[in-house]
């Protein structure tokens, strides 16, 4: 559970990122942004997460228990069987390596394009309001983007080592696990402490 709900948590963020490089860079493509295909996407989000956690369930990978009350993916194992390496290393590629790619590039792009367009726009002379929407839109990127990185490299960075053979002390993989699971929590407090937009959302959503 805690894998699948981690994971639905990388998906979620991915596909986020896609939907506002579409609409910073490619408004012409807003029209793919539809009920219909973010209800697909959201589909795609929880089969995805529940693929890669139950296929040690079935064989592909394996769990382990661990001494602080809860189970992970057994890392150890890769030593010994090529089909447990190649879980580990699949999962590293598919739920981190590619969506910390697409992530970056989604709100690099975004910032790049706020950028070209306040030169266009203002001839080297932005008003207030453009000077706003860019910080803004550049802050609130750069934040997420740093906050998945910080809060998962290190899990999958430690996953990797001992997957290769490498021990690693308790203390480091618990705060590691920790890392990782804080970004469930982070998040909205980001969304909801820097995005205006998404505290109208929320306002109206509870009717206040």
């Amino acid at each position: 559970l805690t894998l699948l709900f981690g994971l639905a948590s990388i998906n979620t963020l991915t596909v986020i990122s896609v939907t506002r490089y579409i609409k910073g860079c490619h408004p012409e493509r807003g029209h793919c942004i539809s009920n219909s295909s973010m209800s697909v996407a959201l589909v795609l989000i929880w089969v995805a997460a529940f693929f890669w956690s139950a296929a040690p369930l079935l064989g592909w990978g394996s769990y382990t228990d661990r001494m602080y009350g809860t189970c992970e993916i057994d890392w150890a194992k890769a030593n010994f069987s090529t089909i447990y390496k190649s879980y580990i290393i699949s999962i590293f590629i598919c739920c981190f390596f590619l969506p910390v790619t697409v992530m970056v590039f989604s709100y690099v792009s975004i910032i790049n394009t706020v950028k070209l367009s306040h030169a266009l726009t203002g001839l080297g002379d932005p008003t207030d309001r453009q000077r706003r929407i860019e910080r803004d839109v550049t802050r609130v990127s750069i934040v997420i983007c740093t906050a998945f990185i910080i809060a998962w490299s290190p899990y999958a960075v430690i996953s990797i080592w001992s997957a290769y053979g490498h021990s690693v002390p308790n203390l480091t993989s618990i705060l590691a696990s920790l890392f990782a699971k804080s970004a469930s929590f982070y998040n909205p407090i980001i969304y909801f402490g820097m995005s205006s937009k998404f505290r109208k959302d929320i306002f109206i959503l509870f009717h206040c």
